[in-house]
């Protein structure tokens, strides 16, 4: 019988070590992406920001990966190249971005669980995957941030 929970995933993928840290500058406020705010002081040695503790939630279950998408996951926020942060300490909820091992292969999917079904969905075009009964969904992780390289 197919079932909507998913089972737990591992906490662990390796031994707890020290990430480096590299503060960077922040900016103190938003940047408009329509029509320009009215500047501000720009930077404060203070506002210094870590990537790693702003993208990392539980660095010990916490893996990297880069986006192979053929422009499956766009609509999803998703190109391909992107630099993908993965949680395995997260479990999977309807409507999450999750990594998954299927059919012997690693993709990255929307999660849908609706109605007692399991499906895998991708950008407008590509055809859901349906989850059949009986068929164990491996989810390897969350998907909690994709970075996008502009230039």
């Amino acid at each position: 019988m197919l079932s909507t929970e998913l089972p737990s995933p591992p906490t662990l993928i390796g031994p707890l070590t020290d990430f480096s840290r590299l503060p960077l500058p922040a900016l103190r406020q938003r940047v408009a992406c329509g029509f320009p705010s009215p500047a501000e002081d720009f930077f404060v040695e203070e506002d210094r920001l870590d990537l790693n503790t702003k993208l990392v939630a539980n660095p010990a279950a916490t893996f990297l990966a880069w986006a192979d998408t053929g422009g499956s996951m766009v609509d999803f926020g998703i190109q391909d190249g992107d630099l993908l942060v993965i949680d395995r300490s997260v479990r999977a909820r309807h409507g999450h971005t999750v990594l998954v091992l299927w059919e012997g292969g690693f993709m990255v999917k929307k999660l849908d669980i609706q109605g007692g079904r399991i499906r895998l969905l991708a950008s407008r075009g590509v055809p859901a995957i349906e989850v059949g009964e009986g068929v164990e969904l491996d989810v390897w992780g969350v998907v909690r941030w994709s970075l996008t390289k502009h230039v």
